[in-house]
């Protein structure tokens, strides 16, 4: 009788566990939509701000060949989108820099000229540089659809728009599986939106969808060095995938640091010496080989081909014959260079390092994990040592801010767990953690 009366004195103390944990996930909804709601009106104010780049223009015509148009047609759309917009911007500067009162001459004398100019389409426009940005279909197979019903501008905004605060969630799912507080995690997505990845995010370029999948690969190898082998095998085996269709380099570059931490906390972090962990190493191994030989079969360019790109003005000039040591040499100018050049440079790589060192003091799994994630900007930027692209190249080192800062507010240290057993598999996938 006496285990009867337990067992139901038991049944209200459950149901509040279960109450607390639905108002948990209520108050970090709310504030979540709340946090990506704000982000996404700024956004829209200065929508017509941001001018496209070339590198827009090669999405917007892959765009529009995913739609249905033939090579003219896709060519032509994908130059008007970007006339409408310089002519925006010409009719822009005719109002606010010389007080000019005829923004609609200068948008129509702007945009003609525009037309006249890229009528064949922009340049450079040979097969070599084209193919760079036809080994990236995930980005205009994601606006396809938008721009189908929205228009072409409109619908790689939203993309990439879309991606972005896709990005924020994970950073609120990877922190709330590290033990943090809803108000901590919370403050990681406004983090991630607030600094330099959320604006290159929100461009109408890669950086959105790419730190999305690189977030999504991260989750997944979190879970599996916490033990949970199904849901983090196949949120790894999903980050992996999406990324090679985004941006088949960087999610390369991402395998072989995942698979470089992995080991390394294999070897020298006894809590991290589980199969997850062994299993991450392998699976991210393999995810790179496997990359490598699918953009092979594929005809992809590689390493190679994108240093003679930077070496020759986009195929303007003629092949030069030593790339590596002309990056080598390249790099050491611009490491010298680009610290002094730039007044914060030097302040903000200071804080970063020392929030690293941080980080890996307190949670050394964890750590690792978001170093090899933040790492891609330090490796795409030695490849491509260009002060122009630094900023936007380097755009995932803030994931060390937005991930790494929440996380050492986050009160007491939540250890490396060891492999879960079969019936932990059914939990849910993170606790929402105290509010």
């Amino acid at each position: 009788m006496a285990r009867v009366d337990d067992a139901h004195s038991s049944t209200p103390g459950r149901r509040g566990v279960r109450v607390h944990r639905l108002d948990a996930r209520k108050r970090i909804t709310a504030g979540a939509l709340l946090i990506a709601a704000l982000f996404t009106v700024i956004q829209a104010v200065g929508y017509r701000q941001d001018v496209p780049s070339n590198d827009t223009y090669q999405y917007a015509r892959q765009t529009l060949r995913i739609l249905g148009d033939d090579q003219a047609e896709a060519v032509h759309g994908a130059v008007v989108m970007f006339c409408q917009d310089s002519g925006q911007s010409a009719a822009r500067s005719a109002t606010l820099d010389y007080g000019s009162s005829s923004s609609g001459a200068a948008y129509a004398s702007g945009y003609a000229r525009c037309l006249q100019t890229y009528r064949n389409g922009l340049t450079p426009s040979s097969p070599r540089y084209i193919a760079i940005f036809t080994s990236r279909p995930g980005y205009p197979l994601l606006a396809a659809a938008p721009a189908a019903v929205f228009g072409l501008r409109m619908g790689l905004w939203l993309t990439a728009l879309l991606c972005t605060l896709a990005a924020s969630a994970l950073v609120i799912a990877l922190l709330l599986a590290a033990g943090c507080s809803t108000v901590a995690a919370l403050g990681g997505q406004a983090l991630f939106l607030a600094a330099p990845t959320g604006y290159w995010g929100s461009r109408m370029l890669t950086e959105g969808p790419s730190l999305a999948t690189t977030l999504l690969t991260l989750l997944g190898a979190w879970w599996l060095a916490r033990g949970r082998i199904r849901i983090g095998t196949a949120t790894l085996a999903a980050g992996f995938a999406t990324g090679f269709l985004v941006r088949y380099s960087s999610q390369q570059v991402l395998a072989l640091l995942l698979t470089a931490g992995a080991l390394g906390c294999l070897r020298w972090v006894p809590s991290a010496r589980n199969s997850g962990t062994a299993l991450l190493a392998a699976l991210s191994g393999a995810a790179f080989l496997l990359s490598e030989l699918a953009a092979t079969l594929l005809d992809w360019p590689g390493m190679s081909e994108s240093l003679q790109d930077t070496f020759t003005r986009h195929f303007i000039r003629p092949d030069v014959a030593d790339p590596v040591s002309r990056l080598l040499k390249l790099d050491l100018r611009f490491w010298g260079y680009y610290p002094v050049s730039e007044p914060t440079a030097l302040l903000a790589a200071a804080g970063l390092i020392t929030l690293t060192v941080l980080l890996l003091r307190r949670d050394a799994v964890y750590g690792v994990l978001v170093t090899a994630a933040a790492a891609i900007g330090v490796v795409a930027v030695a490849a491509h040592p260009l002060a122009s692209q630094a900023d936007r190249l380097m755009v995932s080192i803030w994931l060390m801010l937005a991930l790494g800062l929440p996380r050492l507010f986050a009160g007491a240290r939540a250890p490396s767990a060891p492999p879960r057993s079969p019936e932990h598999e059914q939990e849910p996938a993170f606790s929402a953690g105290p509010a």
